[in-house]
C-alpha cells in the first residue's frame, strides 16, 4: 500500500517545520555575528556579492549528478577572511537564492537558508581559529599559515559539516531516510573537493591583500577553476548526447508498454547513486546507469499484449527479455560494460557474488521502483519502507539495501535543490 494521504499531510507539514527552522537560525546566526564580531565593509562586500551573482553566468559544473568545480565553494571560503561571519552570511544567503532561482518556494528558502547558516558558521570558526579579517598584517610565511591557512581550513570543515547537517536533516524530515550513511557517502565524496576550494581560497586571499591586489585577484585565483568548469561541461556535453541516444530507445519501450513510462530513467539514476555509494569506479558507474536505463529494452521484442501483461513483481527468472535485450545490444561497443546486468538482473537480485555485482544493483533499483512506483498490471503500488521489507525478505543482500537508502537520499536532496 502507498503512504495515506494524511501521512504524506504530516511529512510535508514537518518538512516545512524543519525548514522554517533553518532558515530562522540563519537569520538568527546572522545577526548574531554582526553585533558580535562587526559588519563587513560594505566595498569588500560588494565585490564578494557580485562575484555571487557571477554564478548566474558560471555555475557550478555538474557531471552526472555531482559538482565537479565550484566557483560558490570558494567564494564562501575566501570571504571568510575578508567580510567576516556577517558578510559570509550574506553572501551565502545570495548565492544560495540565485543557484536554485527556478526552484519551488519551499526549495529556495532552505537552499538560501542553508548556503547563509553554513556560510556564517564557517566565518565564526574562522575567527575562533586565530584567523584574522586583515590578512594584509600578515607578513611573514608562518603567520599566514597561522592566521590564515589553518583557519581558513578549519573554516571550510566547519562550512561542510553545517551543510551536511542540514541537508541529511531535510533527507530525514522528508524521506524517512537514514541519516549516518547518508553524510558518510556525502562526507567520501566531497572532502578532497573542499581541500581544493581552501587552497584556491588561500591563494585568493594572499594576492588580495598582503600582496594588495585587491579584487584583482579574484581573477587571478578563479580562472584555472572557470577553465575546469568548462572541460567538465565539454564532458558533460558528451554524455548528455549519449543520454539522448539512450533515451530514443527507452522511448520505443514506453510507447509499448505505457505502464513503464519514467521506470527506466528512475531506474537508471539508482543504480547510479547505488553504484557510487559502494565505491565503484567512474566506468563501473557509468555501465550501472546504462543497464538501468536499458534493462527492460528487450520487452520491444515481445508481442504487445504479452509484454504488457508481464507481472515485474513478481521475481520469475524465466523471462526471456533480459537476454533479448542483451542481444539487442550486443553490436555497440560502448555499451559492452552495460549487458551483464542487463541481461542478469532479474536473477542476481538474492546472490552474493561480486561478479554480479552491477547486475544485482540494477536488480535491487528495478525492484524497489516497480514495487513502489510499477506495481503489477492493474494493481496497488507499496509504501517505500514495505518495499524495503520485501526485498530483504526476499534475499536482498542489506549492503545493497543501505546503498538503495543512499540513492534515494540523493534523490530528495536533487528534489530539494531543483
Amino acid at each position: 500500500m502507498s503512504d495515506s494521504p494524511r501521512e504524506r499531510r504530516s511529512t510535508r507539514a514537518a518538512t516545512a517545520a524543519y525548514i522554517a527552522a533553518v532558515a530562522a537560525l540563519a537569520v538568527a546566526l546572522g545577526i548574531w555575528s554582526g553585533l558580535r564580531y562587526g559588519l563587513p565593509d560594505p566595498a569588500a562586500l560588494l565585490v564578494f556579492l557580485l562575484f555571487a551573482v557571477l554564478q548566474v553566468l558560471l555555475p557550478d559544473a555538474v557531471v552526472e549528478g555531482r559538482v565537479r568545480a565550484s566557483l560558490s565553494g570558494v567564494i564562501l571560503v575566501a570571504s571568510q577572511a575578508i567580510v567576516g561571519p556577517a558578510g559570509v552570511a550574506v553572501v551565502g544567503a545570495v548565492l544560495g537564492g540565485i543557484q536554485y532561482k527556478k526552484a519551488p518556494l519551499r526549495n529556495r528558502v532552505f537552499n538560501t537558508a542553508q548556503f547563509s547558516l553554513h556560510g556564517a558558521a564557517g566565518g565564526i570558526v574562522f575567527l575562533l581559529a586565530g584567523g584574522t579579517t586583515d590578512p594584509g598584517s600578515l607578513r611573514d610565511v608562518g603567520a599566514i599559515v597561522v592566521g590564515l591557512a589553518v583557519p581558513l581550513l578549519l573554516a571550510d570543515l566547519a562550512q561542510a559539516v553545517t551543510n551536511l547537517l542540514a541537508v541529511v536533516g531535510v533527507m530525514r524530515v522528508a524521506e524517512g531516510v537514514p541519516m549516518r550513511p547518508q553524510a558518510l557517502a556525502v562526507a567520501r565524496g566531497t572532502g578532497l573537493a573542499h581541500i581544493g576550494y581552501t587552497a584556491i581560497a588561500l591563494i585568493m586571499v594572499v594576492l588580495w591583500k598582503p600582496a594588495d591586489l585587491g579584487p584583482a585577484a579574484a581573477v587571478i585565483a578563479l580562472a584555472p577553476l572557470v577553465v575546469a568548469q568548462w572541460a567538465y561541461r565539454q564532458h558533460a556535453e558528451e554524455l548528455e548526447g549519449q543520454r539522448r541516444a539512450l533515451e530514443v530507445l527507452v522511448a520505443a519501450l514506453e510507447a509499448k508498454v505505457p505502464h513503464l513510462s519514467g521506470h527506466s530513467a528512475r531506474v537508471a539514476e539508482l543504480s547510479a547513486h547505488m553504484a557510487e555509494h559502494l565505491g565503484l569506479g567512474p566506468q563501473q558507474v557509468a555501465d550501472t546507469r546504462v543497464a538501468g536505463m536499458l534493462h527492460d529494452l528487450g520487452q520491444t521484442s515481445l508481442p504487445t499484449r504479452a509484454a504488457r501483461n508481464i507481472d515485474l513483481t513478481v521475481g520469475d527468472g524465466r523471462l526471456e527479455y533480459p537476454e533479448r535485450g542483451a542481444a539487442m545490444l550486443d553490436d555497440l561497443q560502448f555499451l559492452h560494460g552495460a549487458l551483464d546486468p542487463i541481461r542478469h538482473h532479474r536473477v542476481a537480485v538474492a546472490t552474493r557474488d561480486d561478479e554480479t555485482l552491477l547486475a544485482r544493483i540494477v536488480g535491487m533499483a528495478d525492484a524497489y521502483d516497480v514495487l513502489t512506483q510499477v506495481g503489477a498490471p492493474g494493481g496497488r503500488v507499496e509504501a517505500p519502507t514495505r518495499a524495503r521489507e520485501i526485498l530483504l525478505a526476499n534475499g536482498a543482500d542489506p549492503v545493497l539495501a543501505r546503498a538503495l537508502d543512499h540513492a534515494l537520499a540523493r534523490r530528495v536532496d536533487a528534489g530539494a535543490r531543483s
